[in-house]
């Protein structure tokens, strides 16, 4: 399996399209100043969970660059990577102890330990946390089958492309929204509320 620990949404990029592209399960750890997020990646083939990618409609892009710390993501409360960590660990180990490994599906809020075979009990897809509130919540999402690390679009072209998609990606973020179809996606939504205004327009002359 692999761990993305990484500092910011960027860098997270590379080993989430690769852990998809060669079917690797991959757990993902990020943190605010008092908040985190740990999740599972979709695994396998078929209906899949969705992966940290999959609710944007932007490519990553620079992040760091004439930012503070504290904007960075660097500063965060004293016990929150510990926190984020140890999750990280339990949902790998719950993942194993599934019959259906990395590819089992998502605890919902009606699961129980009756669900399913698990010796760990049913395993969530995604977890957020809160130290601000000392709240813990988690819930399912499917992928996204437009997003920029996970899409089978993306994936082909990593795979007829190699380094020089990466490299192009880097240069020109906005490649990857093409690539996926967001692109294509935000203009039909563009259209869709410039038709949309102009029907309540219409209805509003009527009165």
């Amino acid at each position: 399996a692999v761990f993305l620990l990484t500092d910011s949404r960027e860098s997270r990029w590379l080993p989430t399209i690769l852990c998809a592209r060669h079917g690797k399960p991959c757990i993902n750890a990020a943190l605010g100043y008092d908040t985190f997020l740990v999740m599972r990646h979709g695994y396998g083939q078929g209906k899949r969970l969705g992966c940290y990618f999959c609710n944007d409609v932007v490519a990553p892009a620079d992040s760091t660059t004439n930012r503070s710390m504290d904007m960075m993501c660097t500063v965060a409360r004293p016990g929150l990577s510990f926190m984020a960590s140890a999750l990280a660990v339990e949902l790998l180990a719950a993942c194993t102890q599934h019959p259906l490994g990395a590819a089992a599906p998502a605890m919902t809020t009606q699961s129980s330990d009756a669900d399913d075979d698990a010796v760990l009990g049913p395993v969530p897809h995604a977890l957020r946390g809160s130290l601000h509130g000392f709240t813990l919540g988690h819930w399912p999402a499917e992928a996204f089958p437009r997003c920029v690390g996970c899409a089978p679009t993306v994936i082909s072209a990593l795979e007829e492309r190699g380094f020089a998609l990466v490299r192009e990606a880097c240069e020109q973020p906005k490649l990857l929204e093409e690539i996926s179809g967001l692109v294509e996606l935000l203009e039909g939504g563009e259209e869709w509320d410039i038709d949309d205004d102009e029907e309540e327009g219409d209805d509003n002359d009527d009165f």
